[in-house]
């Protein structure tokens, strides 16, 4: 039996999985990514996750057929060069020869939201969709298209980039560096921006006393357990958030037109129906009637292994020359 193994690098986290030639999950390991500017601290943080999970799963590295990892930012048309990847501060990385490198193994690079929306077209709540658009919601916003029951990448990689449509010119700064993306307003990262700003100007939250440090990123599972508790402000500032997703993902839809669009990533999954039902209030406001007709919106079901399995089911696809 052959196995293969998944690297799904975000920007908050990195996860290594080891799979079988079925596709079953044997082992995961996770990491924080600490992506402080640091290309070699974020590189040792890749092969200690990736060993963590070899271990777990009792396969040595030389029994790996191909070595999957689904990464961020526009990638060069080859899949060797991560271009631009904003959240970890990387231009024009090399990332698949320094991971042949340290490997010794076949790597095959994809974007990281290309590799989650496959998995989710192949084996997860994509099946079954012509058209689909899969959009994940966490430290950033990135998105994928299915056309025709195949991946598109565009002229150079960078279709999908939904999180990098604008919203308002003169909005928020996004990390790309440009104003009023829609990254800008949905990602965790605008939603703690958004409450400490209202703290900052007098308003209560119980997020004060459930953070250690006022004023930076919160992640969704203290957004929860704010919400939880009835913090009007993070409540209204989630519920914003997902609202501004549905009138983005609407316009995407007047656009290409898909038949599922299948959402994921932390923020989805913290906040669960709540977060889709804004989410839907704002795409019904901007999609098309016979557009949103045909569009049905659902959440990932194969969660975090969405990446691991997307980028491996398309490494075995480059590898066998498919």
């Amino acid at each position: 039996m052959g196995y293969n193994l998944g690297i799904d690098l975000g920007g908050t986290k990195i996860l290594a999985g080891v799979l079988d030639n079925q596709g079953n999950v044997l082992s995961k390991a996770k990491r924080k990514t600490r992506a402080d500017g640091s290309i070699e601290k974020v590189i040792d943080r890749i092969v200690d996750v990736t060993n963590e999970a070899l271990v777990h799963s009792d396969v040595s590295i030389a029994k790996i057929e191909c070595i999957g990892v689904g990464a961020p930012g526009p990638l060069d048309p080859l899949g060797e060069i991560v271009h631009e990847a904003p959240n970890l501060g990387w231009r024009d990385v090399d990332l698949a020869r320094i991971l042949r490198e340290k490997f010794g193994r076949p790597i095959y690079l994809s974007n990281d939201v290309d590799a989650g929306t496959w998995g989710e077209f192949i084996k997860g709540a994509g099946r079954g969709s012509a058209n689909c658009l899969g959009a994940f919601v966490g430290t950033g916003l990135g998105g994928g298209l299915v056309f025709d029951g195949n991946l598109y990448r565009g002229s150079g990689t960078m279709a999908g980039e939904i999180g990098h449509t604008l919203i308002d010119r003169d909005g928020p700064v996004c990390v790309c560096g440009r104003k009023g993306c829609l990254e800008a307003y949905t990602s965790y990262k605008y939603i703690s921006r958004s409450i400490w700003r209202q703290v900052e100007q007098g308003k209560m939250s119980i997020i004060t006393s459930l953070v250690d440090e006022p004023g930076g990123e919160i992640c969704p599972p203290i957004l929860k357990a704010a919400i939880e508790k009835g913090d009007e402000m993070v409540v209204d500032a989630v519920e914003t958030s997902a609202r501004i997703l549905g009138l983005g993902l609407g316009s995407a839809c007047n656009l290409i037109n898909p038949d599922r669009i299948v959402l994921g990533g932390g923020v989805v999954e913290e906040f669960g129906a709540v977060y889709m039902n804004k989410v839907e209030e704002g795409f019904n406001v901007q999609a098309f009637k016979a557009a949103r007709k045909m569009a049905k919106i659902v959440t990932a079901s194969l969660r975090g292994d969405a990446g691991i399995i997307g980028a491996i089911l398309l490494a075995r696809s480059a590898m066998n020359g498919r």
